[in-house]
């Protein structure tokens, strides 16, 4: 028998004591995660603090150089009319500020004829320009190839204004080679790249290829977010869709800022994160197993040893060795069921044999019974034997012939009850196949004059239905071949009897006779006589009514019976 897997014991132990540990893991899994946030967010931080630091010298040299374009940017107002003081003023930065190499003052025609070089230029196809002509703002711009300077330089621009007119920028070259330090990091993860952004997002400074760095910045990205307006660390994807940290420091806010790219690292996906969230499943399904193992070794193998002993003892009804569990150390318990089942064993063992010797003895006696009464029908069989050698009528004879048929049938149904193994059913095709043998034998005036045929089926009766089914079948037989006849194409008169399942409880009988001339010169059947009352009799017994076909071949006689219940079981 199936038994589903929710119904076992060390299910049922292991579902309540998971839901019994449900409210604590919940609660070491919040407090683990809520430690592995935190040691995320001090990561980030740590990771700003070292941004912070390794951009500090750039972060002063641009600082540097827009404070100066401010102050060059109000020096130069009063004297932009003068050329040569204008140049000789722009010169002397150049001087003092070596990291810079080039300073110019760029009306809005796009034409300087203020620099440091002391000679007109035409920078009107230089991003900056361009820039500065569609939003004069403070700005930062690089190129690979300045149009004055041919080196490759950030470029800091300045705008001027006189009473709200927009009268030109200041632009100082900041070359990259003089930008670009070597940063210190401390401790043991190392950035990938450190990048210097403007505010459009164009990179100005990287300590890897522009082009590699241009791809490592978050593939989206809005300058305009607080995520870039204030120091902020945060995790994104690269144009390439791999994830990365970055922090985020401004170096000149809404202007210039720096951005570190450093590898994912975070505690939610390191291997101390993941252990972090794993140990409280780990301990949780520890304590599920271990709870299993205990229930298992204390109960349910216990419990199966004693469930084997019951089945042994349902299968077989034999004694059971007691004290199967005493030697396996099995709880009190358990002990004291398998003492109880025990007992009660041995009790219905013994009462189990008495049962036993009593429905032995009763069946030795109805078996006597049943030999007896076929002993003394047989010999009543003998006496009506001997009356019918004594007899000289003819008819006597004959009636006295009957008489022994039906006697003998019933001394065949208690030599059949006799000789079978269970009293209480009765096989009908051997008891039918004797008594029909018999019948034959006996009525049939010489043998060959007809030709006999049986179709009988296995059917199992109760002794109160193989009585009546005997004598009727001895009483139809006999009719049947007291009355048949010669058929008309003058082969020999026959006579057919059947048994047949009609279902799991019913059956039919049948005798069926050929019509013609008779053949023992009978006449023609009496409707109410001796035989037809005894076959309605016998079939009233069986709880059914005969019922008589007849054709112009033969006449066909049917009683449907209708099963006892212990003969179908």
């Amino acid at each position: 028998m199936g038994v589903n897997i929710l119904d076992r014991l060390g299910v049922r132990v292991v579902a309540m004591l998971s839901i019994a540990l449900l409210p604590i893991g919940l609660i070491s899994l919040y407090q683990t995660n809520s430690v592995v946030k935190s040691a995320a967010e001090l990561t980030r931080s740590a990771y700003l603090g070292q941004t912070l630091s390794a951009t500090e010298r750039q972060s002063d040299l641009i600082h540097e150089g827009f404070a100066s374009a401010r102050v060059l940017g109000g020096a130069l107002l009063p004297i932009r009319a003068d050329t040569t003081a204008c140049s000789e003023l722009l010169q002397g930065f150049i001087r003092s500020h070596p990291a810079f190499s080039l300073a110019m003052f760029i009306r809005a025609s796009g034409v300087s004829v203020c620099n440091s070089r002391n000679q007109p230029s035409d920078v009107r196809k230089a991003s900056s320009f361009v820039a500065m002509q569609a939003d004069p703002r403070p700005m930062m711009k690089a190129t690979e190839r300045g149009l004055v300077s041919q080196q490759s330089v950030m470029v800091i621009a300045q705008p001027i204004f006189e009473g709200g007119k927009y009268l030109g920028y200041v632009a100082l070259s900041l070359p990259r080679a003089n930008a670009r330090f070597e940063p210190e990091f401390a401790g043991p993860t190392q950035p990938i790249d450190l990048i210097t952004i403007n505010a459009t997002g164009e990179v100005l400074l990287s300590m890897s290829d522009l082009e590699v760095a241009e791809r490592r910045l978050p593939a989206f990205r809005d300058l305009n977010s607080q995520l870039y307006r204030q120091f902020n660390g945060f995790r994104a994807l690269d144009a390439d869709g791999n994830a990365f940290v970055y922090s985020v420091t401004p170096i000149v806010p809404g202007v210039v800022f720096a951005v570190s790219v450093w590898p994912e690292t975070n505690p939610e996906a390191s291997a101390f994160g993941r252990s972090a969230v794993a140990f409280p499943l780990l301990m949780w399904l520890v304590s599920l197993v271990v709870a299993y193992f205990a229930v298992h070794r204390l109960v349910i193998r216990h419990i199966r040893i004693l469930r084997q002993k019951m089945r042994r003892f349902g299968a077989t009804y034999s004694h059971q060795e007691p004290g199967l569990l005493a030697g396996g150390r099995a709880p009190v318990e358990i002990t004291q069921m398998e003492e109880t089942f025990d007992r009660m064993v041995e009790r219905i063992t013994r009462d189990t044999a008495e049962l036993e010797n009593n429905l032995h003895e009763k069946n030795v006696l109805l078996k006597e019974v049943h030999h007896r009464v076929k002993n003394n029908l047989q010999l009543i069989a003998s006496i009506i034997s001997m009356e019918v050698r004594k007899s000289s009528a003819a008819e006597t004879r004959q009636t006295l012939r009957r008489v022994q048929d039906r006697v003998l049938g019933l001394a065949t149904v208690h030599s059949n009850l006799y000789h079978t193994a269970r009293l209480a059913n009765l096989r009908a095709d051997g008891l039918l196949e004797d008594i029909l043998e018999q019948v034959v034998q006996s009525a049939l005036p010489e043998e060959g004059t007809a030709r006999v045929s049986m179709d009988i089926e296995e059917v199992v009766l109760s002794p109160d239905q193989a009585v009546p089914l005997s004598l009727l079948a001895t009483e139809t037989v006999t009719n049947a071949i007291k009355y048949m006849g010669q058929p008309e194409d003058g082969t020999r008169p026959w006579i057919h009897i059947g048994l047949h399942k009609t279902g799991d409880n019913s059956c039919r009988f049948s005798v069926e006779n050929s019509k013609g001339p008779m053949v023992n010169g009978n006449e023609a059947a009496i409707p109410g006589g001796l035989g037809r009352q005894l076959i309605e009799a016998f079939a009233s017994q069986l709880g059914s009514r005969p019922e008589v076909r007849e054709t112009e071949e033969s006449y066909c006689l049917t009683v449907d019976i209708i099963l006892s219940r212990a003969a179908v079981v």
